[in-house]
């Protein structure tokens, strides 16, 4: 059973013996409404700001508790940085043991189970000790008056001392947005509203947005962005546009594959059919989509090569999709962008919507999105769904089939971002692109639904293709279909 301490059998005694010890770092707060409590530190809307050589940190509190009350703790390491241990004695506490274990650590907190730490606590406590001791007993070190850290274990634990309270603060866990913070400068304290009521945030100014953060949590509130960021800024890795669209004789080579990554063509098309899991249809995958990548009708090789045909006949490439639209869903599922700007300071609204489910890609490459977004261009208007899987499926020339309501058709992607569609030639170039080539591939439905042996079928560059007078295909011929009965 833990020690009594002296302060409940005296309270005068105690607090001549931890006066000292408790009355913690000097504080001075700023035009800004936060707090300085040493020439690196300062407290703000819950937070322990720290402002390093290489930019602002911020910690954000774990523990808060009456320095009399913590009567042991002990650090060990965990299985995502360091755990703190540690034992409050309540006489309040409806039990015979006035003492209680508990545990803070990345990811988990409360009670404490591990009898090896029960047994290290039973041994460090030390209630008549000052709390500068018992830190110190626990692998802190004083950096300040009222101030120690613990820097074993991969991370920090920042322990405050003041007004006979002690706070332990670790540093925020987020990697994406620690990279803005160190970026950022404070602007001070601010109310946001939560279910709880009003709580106090923290608001600060970066390089790319001004933000709002609230304690313990480092989501973005209320971001503006004040001007396009960048792939690094955004925590994506540079790419390398291509200097040209495919040549024309992509489509048709496209049309004729029977694999995609080593999969039949056949096999990758039923797969992206919709699947319904109470009368499940083959392949039995209860990682399908219910609603399908493809509409039960539409053709993968049909769909790929219609898309290719647009975006190689609007002078762009799939990377040029893929890297708009990733830059775009990042910024709102990362840092919680409703008002874009993207390139060219051209201006976004993007609203997500998240489930709680994951979808895998089709293409299994290790792609799962679990969001969806909707971005409306305010100057024109022009708005699409995108989601997750959109800029990676766009890599490989796959935007999902027109029978599937969460298609990003690729001339919606391009009249939506203004920059794209001031590269293809603007909104009539668009619609004279698309409508020949739809024109087109209805022709070579239109072929493959004949029952007529030996019907020509166009080639896909002879839609005025403005890359080959006369719309001859690469090689100068025109194309048969396969002579196969019943297609």
């Amino acid at each position: 059973m833990v020690r009594i301490p002296g302060f409940w059998r005296s309270r005068r005694g105690a607090a001549a013996t931890t006066s000292a010890a408790t009355s913690g770092a000097g504080s001075k707060r700023d035009a800004r409404g936060v707090e300085a409590i040493s020439p690196e530190l300062a407290l703000g809307a819950g937070f322990l700001i720290e402002t390093a050589a290489d930019g602002l940190h911020l910690h954000a509190p774990r523990v808060d508790l009456r320095a009399e009350r913590l009567v042991a703790l002990v650090v060990e390491p965990g299985e995502r940085g360091p755990m703190l241990a540690y034992r409050v004695f309540d006489p309040d506490r409806q039990a015979a043991d006035k003492a209680y274990d508990m545990h803070w650590s990345e990811g988990s907190s409360g009670g404490l189970w591990e009898e090896s730490v029960k047994s290290k606590l039973l041994a460090a406590e030390s209630p008549r000790l000052p709390i500068g001791s018992r830190l110190a007993d626990a692998g802190f070190e004083q950096v300040s008056d009222g101030i120690w850290r613990h820097s074993r274990f991969g991370s920090t634990i920042t322990a405050v001392v003041r007004d006979g309270e002690v706070g332990f603060y670790t540093p925020t866990g987020n990697a994406a947005i620690d990279d803005v913070i160190r970026r950022s400068r404070v602007v001070g304290p601010v109310q946001v509203q939560t279910y709880r009521g009003p709580q106090p945030a923290l608001r600060l100014s970066g390089e790319w947005m001004t933000y709002t953060l609230e304690q313990p949590f480092t989501h973005p509130l209320d971001v503006e962005m004040t001007r396009p960021a960048t792939r690094a800024e955004l925590g994506l890795p540079e790419v390398t546009l291509p200097d040209a669209p495919a040549a024309g004789d992509e489509t048709e080579r496209i049309l004729g594959l029977t694999e995609i990554d080593g999969r039949p063509v056949r096999e990758l098309e039923a797969w992206m059919r919709p699947f319904d899991p109470d009368r499940p249809s083959e392949p039995v995958d209860f990682n399908r989509s219910q609603e399908g990548f493809l509409g039960p009708r539409d053709s993968l090789l049909r769909t790929l090569a219609r898309d290719n045909e647009v975006v190689r006949r609007l002078g762009l490439t799939h990377e040029e999709l893929a890297v708009t639209v990733e830059n775009a869903t990042t910024a709102s599922a990362r840092f919680a962008v409703k008002q874009y700007v993207g390139p060219d300071h051209h201006r976004y609204r993007i609203e997500a919507n998240g489930s709680m489910g994951v979808q895998p890609s089709p293409f299994r490459d290790g792609g799962v999105g679990s969001s969806d977004y909707r971005v409306v261009n305010e100057r024109t208007g022009s708005a699409l769904e995108l989601s997750d899987l959109t800029a990676s499926m766009a890599r490989r020339g796959f935007y999902q089939g027109p029978g599937t309501s969460y298609r990003s058709a690729p001339e919606d992607i391009v009249r939506t971002f203004t920059q794209l569609s001031e590269k293809a030639g603007g909104e009539q170039k668009i619609a004279q692109v698309v409508a020949e080539v739809d024109a087109y591939f209805s022709t070579l439905d239109a072929v493959d639904r004949s029952s007529a042996a030996g019907e020509l079928r166009p080639s896909a560059p002879a839609v005025a293709d403005p890359d080959r007078p006369g719309g001859r295909s690469a090689n100068g011929r025109t194309s048969r279909a396969p002579d196969v009965p019943g297609r």
